[in-house]
């Protein structure tokens, strides 16, 4: 079968590879439509979380079902799936308490599995024409509809990038009138944005340097704000200062601020002095600095458990400087970690069936499986309004 393969640091090949193979009566054999790649692939791509290299990449599959082991109950040969970044058992004491992300099961002796990804069981990467998805009834989300339909670019994100989205306003229960404040306009910072304006929040602000990230995020209903024209945090209190200049609002100084705010950047974030460097305490004490009194602050930017490339000599250890005292004594409440993608999923298919949400808002670009070695480049330089990359296994290309 043909893959993309990350040979090593920054050098990505598309190349036939030994087709995927069933091992166990429980899995079920993917046909790939759609495949996408994803901010965190980029952390393997440049080296920072090492581990893949020599192996197919990639864990956002949405195809349909070519062999089905014996076994399985719910999925059938041609079934239209979409399957989970994280792979769960279904039966675990995690998975059943909603913690898919943190299965016991699939990766022996440590908490959570996924696709082409280092540490998290071996699996082999979604970046191919075929996929080994191992514990079928539980991974596969059945899908209406057929391959290349107007769903299309929708259901592949269920796999990760709207799931994520969704988790990280959803742990920290924004609601209507929250106002919010995101750091990261990836696919997954955008899908916060949106999933936060579904949810009712009153203004979400968008933090990023990119023009294109941020433009994408004004379509979708939010406030741009660049960090390279001024300090995010003067910035953002700025404009909630103007909107809260009304009648209807008691001008008490220390709900200058937001009541929600998440970091969608995790351990690359840039500098918001110098976009060359990496700084990954700033995101952290702006928050700090910004959020209301009781408020709520979700951390799904990727932490690695030891950065030994990293600028910052704590995150080399793991460890990372954090203002604990201002957020503890403004009463925050911080949620944090990966996306349990089952306790979505399902609910945002059906938003998606029904018209109520359309997450292929920020798909950039679809591209044949032949130019992710090009796309992975662009995508990693930030360059042409790179954002979301959708590759087709079958072909097709262009973008959006």
């Amino acid at each position: 079968m043909k893959a993309v393969v990350l040979e090593e640091t920054r050098k990505i090949s598309v190349r036939e590879v030994p087709d995927a193979e069933m091992q166990d009566t429980t899995d079920v054999m993917l046909r790939i439509t759609s495949t996408a790649i994803c901010g965190t692939d980029l952390h393997f791509y440049e080296g920072r979380m090492r581990g893949i290299e020599g192996g197919v990449i990639g864990h956002e599959p949405l195809g349909v079902v070519e062999e089905v082991g014996s076994t399985v109950k719910n999925v059938k040969k041609g079934d239209r799936v979409v399957v989970p970044t994280h792979i769960c058992c279904g039966f675990c004491a995690m998975c059943v308490e909603g913690h898919s992300s943190a299965c016991l099961t699939t990766n022996p002796g440590a908490a959570g599995a996924a696709y082409g990804y280092p540490n998290k069981g071996g699996y082999q990467g979604a970046q191919a024409e075929l996929l080994r998805v191992p514990f079928a009834d539980a991974n596969c989300l059945k899908l209406p509809g057929e391959p290349g339909d107007n769903w299309e670019d929708d259901f592949v994100l269920l796999a990760d990038a709207f799931t994520t989205g969704y988790h990280a306003v959803a742990i920290i229960e924004i609601a209507p009138s929250d106002t919010v404040a995101i750091f990261g306009a990836g696919s997954v910072g955008l899908l916060a944005a949106y999933s936060a304006r579904l949810r009712g929040a009153a203004r979400v602000y968008v933090v990023d340097a990119i023009a294109e990230r941020l433009e994408k995020a004004g379509e979708l209903g939010a406030i741009p704000i660049n960090f390279l024209h001024g300090d995010p945090v003067e910035q953002i209190r700025e404009q909630q200062s103007k909107w809260r200049s009304g009648p209807a609002f008691r001008q008490e100084k220390p709900l200058g601020g937001v009541t929600c705010a998440i970091d969608c950047i995790g351990f690359q974030a840039r500098s918001k002095t110098d976009y060359s460097r990496e700084d990954p305490l700033w995101v952290t004490e702006a928050i700090a600095e910004l959020i209301n009194p009781a408020g709520r602050v979700g951390i799904i930017g990727v932490w690695p458990l030891k950065d030994p490339n990293g600028i910052e000599p704590s995150l080399k250890e793991g460890k990372l400087t954090v203002p604990w005292s201002k957020l503890f004594n403004n009463n925050a409440r911080i949620s944090m970690g990966r996306d349990d993608d089952k306790r979505w999923n399902s609910k945002l298919r059906d938003m998606i069936i029904t018209g109520a949400a359309k997450p292929s808002q920020v798909v950039s670009h679809r591209l044949s499986l032949d130019e992710a070695a090009n796309a992975f480049a662009k995508f990693d330089a930030r360059q042409e309004g790179y954002i979301k990359v959708i590759l087709k296994p079958q072909g097709t290309s262009g973008k959006i």
